[in-house]
């Protein structure tokens, strides 16, 4: 389904971008949601792994951000008659640099070609970026192996494309209606970015300006919502519900019964997105200090970090914040 909603502002939803999904949610390990093991059984799905073990073994060594980097290039391609074929071959004509450049549009494209060009080079992107990249070999196999490593990720992707899925897929259409309902009735009142701050429960960094919004909702999707920008936006947002777990609240407790973590919960709620400098000038900190407790508020849901360039962009994760409150006012509330 493709809908132009208003003049900048499109919905669409995919069956062969929920293959993509999917097989990030399995690399990421299924943190969130164990919805793929659920529609495949553990065996299919660890078959699958030892069939595509390069593909699993390269991903184990990045961290989130860079094992989404191939959807980057969506920001480049058609939407509106989206094929995973076809976006497999486009992806696999790009020549290396092009390729390296969309995935990691925060690092500056003459560090990619150092890197592309020398292993030297490519030892200094690693140091200078190991945040991204937990091995070298596996950046290096990456880089230098990319092809096969694309092949299989989308190789992956159609061994997803089970009767079973489609079942599942089927299942979707009469919530993909209303959820397209529900967007074109919201932005007749607001404009399309506040719209999408509200749909991930963060206040941006980068704002744009973007000439078009594309709103796609998915059952896989590793998260709640995943947004990629350049000239234009493309926000990806689940349709599973999102209760928060026991473990998960006491987690957000212990994390915010703290008193530095307090005053920069505080201050992001006053000043949102704040770099984690901007927080240690203003509340007179360390670096490391602060490097030390945003990782803590990360880690439980509290803040979103959002990258750019060299430096990370910090604000309050409202969605996670409004499910505790919520359910700190259930349990401790007048009835």
């Amino acid at each position: 389904m493709y809908k132009q909603i208003n003049s900048n502002s499109v919905f669409f939803f995919s069956e062969d971008m929920e293959l993509m999904l999917g097989v990030l949610n399995i690399l990421e390990g299924e943190e969130k949601h164990q919805l793929c093991t659920k529609l495949y059984g553990e065996e299919y799905i660890g078959k699958l792994k030892k069939k595509y073990h390069f593909l699993v073994e390269i991903a184990g060594t990045f961290n989130k951000f860079s094992i989404n980097c191939i959807l980057e290039h969506l920001l480049n391609y058609p939407l509106d008659n989206f094929h995973l074929s076809e976006f497999r071959d486009y992806i696999l004509n790009l020549d290396t640099l092009e390729f390296l450049a969309q995935c990691f549009y925060f690092i500056e494209k003459e560090e990619l070609e150092k890197a592309v060009k020398s292993d030297e080079g490519l030892e200094k992107f690693y140091l200078e970026h190991h945040d991204f990249f937990y091995s070298f070999l596996g950046l290096q196999s990456f880089i230098r192996q990319r092809k096969r490593y694309l092949e299989e990720f989308f190789a992956f992707s159609e061994e997803l494309r089970t009767p079973g899925f489609q079942s599942e897929m089927k299942g979707l259409a009469d919530r993909i209606k209303e959820d397209l309902s529900k967007h074109q009735k919201a932005l007749v009142k607001e404009e399309a970015l506040e719209y999408s701050q509200k749909i991930m429960g963060k206040t941006f960094h980068n704002r744009g300006p973007y000439s078009k919004f594309s709103f796609s909702p998915s059952l896989l999707l590793p998260y709640r919502a995943l947004r990629f920008f350049g000239k234009d936006q493309i926000l990806f947002y689940t349709l599973r519900p999102a209760p928060l777990e026991n473990e998960m609240m006491l987690k957000q407790l212990k994390t915010i019964a703290d008193s530095t973590r307090l005053k920069i919960i505080s201050l992001l709620n006053t000043k949102e997105p704040l770099r984690g400098l901007d927080i240690a000038q203003e509340l007179s900190l360390a670096p490391s200090t602060v490097s030390h407790h945003m990782d803590q508020l990360k880690n439980a849901g509290i803040v979103n970090e959002e990258q750019e360039k060299n430096s990370k962009y910090y604000s309050i994760s409202r969605n996670n914040v409004d499910e505790l409150l919520k359910v700190l006012t259930e349990t401790l509330g007048n009835k």
